[in-house]
């Protein structure tokens, strides 16, 4: 199966966590027009008052992608789906 997720967001990642417990084999692709790891908006103010770091704002670690087989396109917006 392939699966294509637009959007980096705490759903996207959960999506991919659900995907991979039911397919361990199937194609994953994560399109994202952000250029980013996958970061919790919330913690923006955070900060940019300087009470968190860019490292704590991560929903996953930076192995996440490769760890789960997911193909990463990030900074291009999805326009439609074919």
């Amino acid at each position: 199966m392939k699966y294509v997720i637009i959007g980096n967001s705490a759903a996207g990642i959960g999506a991919v966590e659900g995907i991979r417990q039911v397919d361990r084999e199937g194609s994953i692709t994560i399109i994202s027009d952000e250029p980013y790891h996958t970061y919790s908006r919330p913690l923006i103010s955070y900060l940019l008052y300087g009470k968190t770091t860019e490292e704590k704002m991560k929903y996953r670690p930076d192995n996440f992608y490769r760890e789960n087989g997911v193909e990463f396109i990030a900074g291009v917006r999805a326009e439609k789906v074919d």
